[in-house]
C-alpha cells in the first residue's frame, strides 16, 4: 500500500491531499499535513474524492455513433473519423468548450488546437461565470488579471469584506480560513441579500436588497469621502483617473443610495470607517459558478484603491473560483477574451506574437463562447467539448441539430450522449499535469495509477488530430508542453514540472524576477499604475428599477452558488457527498421558492404549499419553503430544478446562471 501527494480536483481551492493506492486503484483520501493553504484539512467532498476515482462508470474505448447507438472503434478508427469530418468545416462553424477541471497543459493544447489547427476563436468554458470579467476589471484597475493577495497570509489580516456567494458551501476550506482569522481577532463583514453561512460567521452582515450589492458598495467609496477620510490631492498621486472618478462618486447622494439598498446611512458609515482603519484588508467575491457583476467587481476594486488597501502585503482582491483549474485555463487563453497569457484579443501585436510563437497563420475573426454559439449563431455547425460535468445541459435541443459533435471526457454521463465521437481520456490521477488554484499557486499532479488499457492522454489525442489534419505537432509529454507554455506564458517564464516536483505550488508571477513565485504582486512591483474603473455618471435610480414593480412586485434570484453540486455528474459517483446533497431533494423532489417568513404571512402561506411564480413570459409551479434567510420581497430557487432551466427562464437563464446581482421580475399566487 502506497501513499502519493496530490491536489484535489473539486473547488477552487486547490487542497493538498495524499491518495492511499492499491492493486493500482485509490481506496482512500488523507489531508496533506504542512501544505500551505489547506493545513492538513479536507471538506465533505474533498474527504470522498477517492469514491469517484473508483466508479465503474468509465468511457474505456472510443465511440461513433451508428443510428441511436454507438459503436466502440480503435482510436486510429476514431481520430481518422474525427479528422475528415472536422475537415468540413471552417472556423467560424467550429465552437470549442473547454474544462476547468483539466490540466493547464491539456487546456493549452485545447486552445491551440481551435486556434491554430482550426482557425476558430469561438472558445470557452463549462461554469466560468464572471472570471473572465473579473480579469478584464482587474486588468484595467491595476494591471494582474487574478487574485491580488495571499490566502497563507488570511490569518494576519485586520478586516475581511466577503461580498455575495457563500463561501462555506462553494470552498469551505477558504471560508475555515476565515472563520480562523475571526476568531483571532480580524474583523469580519458580509454583503448578501440572503443570510448565508458565512453571514453567520461574521460580526457584520449587510443586506442590501437584490440587485443593489454595486450601489451598496459605491455608498461605502462615497461614505469614505463624507466623513473626510480620502482626499482628492493625495488620491491624484496614486491613481491616474482619480479627479474623474471623484466627481463621479462625489454624484452619489448617501441618503439615496441608502433608500434604495435598504441599509441604513449609519450602518455604512460605520463599515466604511472600520475598513478605512485596517491596516491590511482582503476582499473576497465569488467567481465561476455563480458571480458578481462588472459594476459591482469594479465598485469593489474602486473601494479598495480609494482607501489605499490594494497594493499593501497581507491583503487585496480576492476573486474565488468554483472549479479547481478555472483560473489556469484563462490563464491558458480558453476565452473568447484572451490569448495564453491574458494578451487581448482586439490588439494586433497579440496575434503576430503567437504566429511567431506557434508558427502558422491565425484567423482575426472576433470569437464567441460556446454558449453565446448556440444561442445566437445559427451559422455553429460542430462543437468541441471537455468533461461536461453539470448534469443541466443548456442549449440542448440546439445541440442535438448540430452536424458534428465531439465529447472528451473519463466518465458517462448525460451530455457524452449527445456526441457524435467519444473520445476516453485520462483522469487526473492518470496522467501529470498542473493546476493554479485561485491565489494562482500552481501545483503539480503526478501520475499515481495506471489508466484502463487503451485511453490515451488528452494531449496525445490532440496531437493526433492535428497530425491528421496536416499540423503535426512533436510532444512526447505534459512535461514537454509545460515547457513551451513557460515559453508562451510570462507568468509562467520560471516554472517548470522539475521545479514544481520540490514544492508545493508557486503563486505567478513566476519569473526571472521572483524565481520562487509572487505572494503579493502589487506590493513587491512598485510603479504600478492604477485606474478607477467606472463608466461615467449614470441616473442610479433608474437602473434600479424594473418597470414591472406594480405587476411582478417580487425579485426572483436563483442560487447556483449554493446548488451548484446538487445537479453535477462527479458528485454522483461519491456516496457520503451525494447523500450530503441530495437531502434537500428528498424533503422537495419537485423543487421548492425560499419566502421570506414576512411575505408567508402576509400571503397566508404553509411549508410546502404550492405555488405558483409567474413571470411575462412563463411560470413554474413549486413547494413553499418558508426561510429567514431572505428578505421580504425577494424569492429565492435553487438551481438544481432542471424544468426551470429549459422551461422557465427562457433567455434570462444565462444573466441568472452568471451574474448574482440578476433578479427577474415576478408574483408570487397560491395554488388552491
Amino acid at each position: 500500500m502506497s501513499y502519493y501527494r496530490g491536489i484535489c480536483n473539486f473547488c477552487g481551492t486547490g487542497c493538498g491531499h495524499l491518495l492511499q493506492v492499491e492493486g493500482n486503484r485509490v481506496r482512500g483520501v488523507y489531508p496533506l499535513p504542512g501544505h500551505p493553504l489547506s493545513r492538513g484539512r479536507l471538506c465533505v467532498r474533498g474527504w470522498h474524492i477517492h469514491e469517484l476515482l473508483q466508479t465503474e462508470e468509465r468511457i474505456t474505448s472510443p465511440l461513433i455513433r451508428e443510428g441511436n447507438s454507438f459503436r466502440p472503434v480503435s482510436f486510429d478508427e476514431a481520430v481518422d473519423f474525427t479528422a475528415s469530418r472536422l475537415k468540413t468545416f471552417s472556423g467560424r462553424e467550429v465552437a470549442f468548450l473547454g474544462s476547468p477541471r483539466a490540466s493547464n497543459e491539456e487546456n493549452y493544447l485545447f486552445g491551440k488546437f481551435a486556434r491554430a489547427v482550426m482557425k476558430s476563436n469561438n472558445l470557452s468554458l463549462t461554469s466560468d461565470a464572471g472570471l473572465e470579467e473579473s480579469s478584464r476589471v482587474l486588468l484595467e484597475g491595476c494591471g494582474l488579471p487574478a487574485m491580488t493577495g495571499s490566502l497563507s497570509a488570511l490569518r494576519q489580516a485586520d478586516f475581511i469584506l466577503v461580498v455575495g456567494g457563500d463561501l462555506t458551501k462553494q470552498n469551505p476550506i477558504i471560508a475555515s480560513e476565515i472563520h480562523f482569522a475571526r476568531r483571532s481577532g480580524t474583523f469580519v463583514a458580509t454583503i448578501s441579500p440572503r443570510k448565508t453561512q458565512m453571514a453567520r460567521l461574521s460580526q457584520k452582515h449587510l443586506r442590501p436588497n437584490p440587485g443593489t450589492i454595486w450601489l451598496l458598495l459605491e455608498a461605502l467609496a462615497r461614505a469614505l469621502r463624507t466623513e473626510g477620510l480620502v482626499r482628492g490631492d493625495d488620491l491624484e498621486e496614486r491613481v491616474e483617473n482619480a479627479r474623474q472618478y471623484l466627481e463621479y462618486l462625489d454624484s452619489l447622494d448617501l441618503k439615496q443610495a441608502s433608500e434604495s439598498t435598504g441599509v441604513e446611512e449609519q450602518e455604512i458609515i460605520s463599515l466604511a470607517r472600520k475598513f478605512y482603519e485596517s491596516e491590511s484588508a482582503f476582499a473576497f467575491y465569488p467567481v465561476g459558478i455563480q458571480s458578481l457583476d462588472r459594476r459591482s467587481m469594479s465598485a469593489l476594486l474602486n473601494l479598495f484603491l480609494l482607501a489605499g488597501k490594494l497594493d499593501r502585503p497581507a491583503g487585496g482582491m480576492c476573486p474565488v473560483t468554483g472549479i479547481s483549474n478555472l483560473l489556469g485555463s484563462l490563464d491558458m487563453g480558453v476565452s473568447p477574451a484572451f490569448l495564453p497569457g491574458y494578451f487581448p484579443v482586439e490588439a494586433e501585436e497579440s496575434w503576430r506574437r503567437f504566429e511567431e510563437l506557434w508558427q502558422v497563420g491565425l484567423n482575426r475573426t472576433p470569437g464567441k463562447s460556446a454558449a453565446a454559439c448556440l444561442q445566437e449563431d445559427r451559422s455553429i455547425k460542430a462543437l468541441l467539448v471537455v468533461d461536461h460535468d453539470e448534469e443541466i445541459i443548456r442549449h440542448v435541443n440546439r445541440i442535438k441539430e448540430l452536424e458534428f459533435v465531439v465529447y472528451f471526457g473519463a466518465y458517462q454521463n448525460a451530455f457524452a450522449s449527445l456526441a457524435t465521437v467519444i473520445f476516453p481520456r485520462l483522469n487526473y490521477v492518470e496522467g501529470d499535469g498542473t493546476y493554479t488554484n485561485s491565489e494562482r499557486r500552481v501545483q503539480l499532479s503526478q501520475k499515481k495509477v495506471e489508466p484502463p488499457a487503451g485511453i490515451k492522454p488528452m494531449w496525445e489525442i490532440l496531437s493526433r488530430l492535428a497530425s491528421a489534419l496536416g499540423q503535426p505537432w512533436p510532444y512526447k509529454s505534459a512535461e514537454e508542453i509545460m515547457t513551451e507554455i513557460s515559453r508562451v506564458v510570462p507568468q509562467y517564464s520560471g516554472l517548470s514540472h522539475e521545479k514544481l516536483r520540490a514544492s508545493l505550488g508557486l503563486r505567478w508571477p513566476v519569473d526571472d524576477r521572483h524565481p520562487g513565485g509572487t505572494e503579493f504582486p502589487l506590493a513587491e512591483e512598485t510603479g504600478r499604475g492604477f485606474k478607477f474603473v467606472f463608466d461615467g455618471a449614470a441616473d442610479r435610480r433608474q437602473s434600479l428599477r424594473s418597470g414591472k414593480e406594480g405587476v411582478f412586485p417580487f425579485k426572483l434570484v436563483v442560487g447556483r452558488s449554493n446548488y451548484f453540486w446538487h445537479q453535477n455528474s462527479v458528485m454522483k459517483r461519491t456516496f457520503i457527498p451525494r447523500r450530503e446533497y441530495n437531502a434537500l431533494l428528498l424533503l422537495y423532489p419537485n423543487g421548492f421558492v425560499e419566502v421570506s417568513e414576512e411575505d408567508a404571512r402576509a400571503l397566508g402561506l404553509r411549508e410546502k404549499q404550492p405555488v405558483r411564480i409567474v413571470s411575462e413570459a412563463a411560470e413554474i409551479r413549486l413547494a413553499t419553503r418558508i426561510s429567514p434567510d431572505i428578505l421580504p420581497g425577494m424569492l429565492y430557487i435553487p438551481y438544481f430544478i432542471e424544468e426551470m432551466i429549459s422551461g422557465f427562464l427562457h433567455r434570462q437563464v444565462s444573466e441568472l446562471e452568471k451574474n448574482e446581482e440578476f433578479f427577474l421580475p415576478v408574483r408570487l399566487e397560491k395554488v388552491e
